[in-house]
């Protein structure tokens, strides 16, 4: 599991550190990875928008969330029971 910020690097590191994400957090300040899934900019807002992506082992996206605003995220047991169908 990843992280990925286009956002200040600073500021990510600070929020990952506070909430104790035992994950990494990449930066991508060009945006591609986001821009690559079709989440950048999507709100209009020149952002990024929540998006949460479950990615098998062969690269192929199994299930997709994408926020429709900035607090939109999908529920934690939401992502481990689309994590456990993977297993499956």
């Amino acid at each position: 599991m990843v992280a990925i910020s286009t956002d200040d690097l600073s500021g990510a590191i600070q929020i990952a550190t506070r909430l104790g994400i035992p994950f990494p957090i990449l930066y991508d300040p060009s945006t591609a990875v986001p821009s690559a899934y079709s989440v950048f900019a999507l709100l209009r807002d020149g952002l990024a928008a929540p998006a949460t992506f479950v990615i098998d082992q062969g690269g192929d996206v199994r299930w997709r969330y994408v926020g429709r605003y900035k607090g939109d995220r999908p529920s934690s047991g939401e992502v481990i029971r689309q994590l456990q169908r993977l297993q499956a």
